[in-house]
Formats: structure tokens, sequence, C-alpha cells
């Protein structure tokens, strides 16, 4: 969690929010199917606001290469923007290594 939180400069990778009492240290691949070496590697994690750690998780949002937002089909939009989600959320400052669990990450999302 540390290490993820310096990674991030101790705020949401998407908005920013610095309360890291809130904030969730993320794996981008899940626990479960990542190896040892992948459970503890920084570039395996994002610091997130927990609406964005929820989402996530439940592969109803995700990230593209250049950090842009992309949302599940599955949620109305109004739906979205009633927790605060525009869909112009972008994340800065993601890695080639991110890049790597974050294509993992979305082959899992039936929305791509």
């Amino acid at each position: 969690r540390k290490r993820i939180i310096h990674r991030w400069e101790y705020k949401c990778a998407v908005t920013n929010f610095n309360k890291l009492e809130i904030l969730i240290a993320s794996h981008i691949v899940p626990w479960a199917e990542a190896s040892d070496t992948e459970r503890l590697d920084v570039h395996n994690g994002i610091l997130l606001s927990p609406t964005y750690d929820a989402l996530f998780d439940k592969h109803l949002l995700t990230f593209d290469e250049k950090g842009k937002i992309v949302l599940t089909d599955e949620i109305e939009f109004s739906a979205f923007e009633k927790i605060g989600i525009t869909g112009k959320e972008q994340i800065k400052g993601l890695n080639d290594y991110n890049l790597e669990y974050l294509n993992r990450h979305n082959k899992k999302c039936l929305f791509l």
C-alpha cells in the first residue's frame, strides 16, 4: 500500500483526491489472478477513490492505453452521473508496466 501511495503521489489517480484514509490501493490484475511477483509489483497497483475502485474491480469501468476512462453500457450514463462520473476522466502518468497490467484487466471488460 505504501509503495502504491507513493507511486501515485499520495492522491487518487483519477480525481486527485488526497485523503489517504479513504483511498484504496487496488490491484489492476486481481490478487487471485496474479502471480506472487505480480501481487507485490507496484505497477500492478492503482490508487483510487472508493467509487472508482468499486466499479474498476467489477469491470464496469476501465481506462484505455492513454488513460481515458471507458464506461460499461450495462449502466445508464445518467447513473454514472449521479455518482459523479462524467466520462471525461483520465489518468495521467500510466507507464508501460501499468499498461501491461491494464491490458490484462481490459480483456475481462466485456464492453471493449
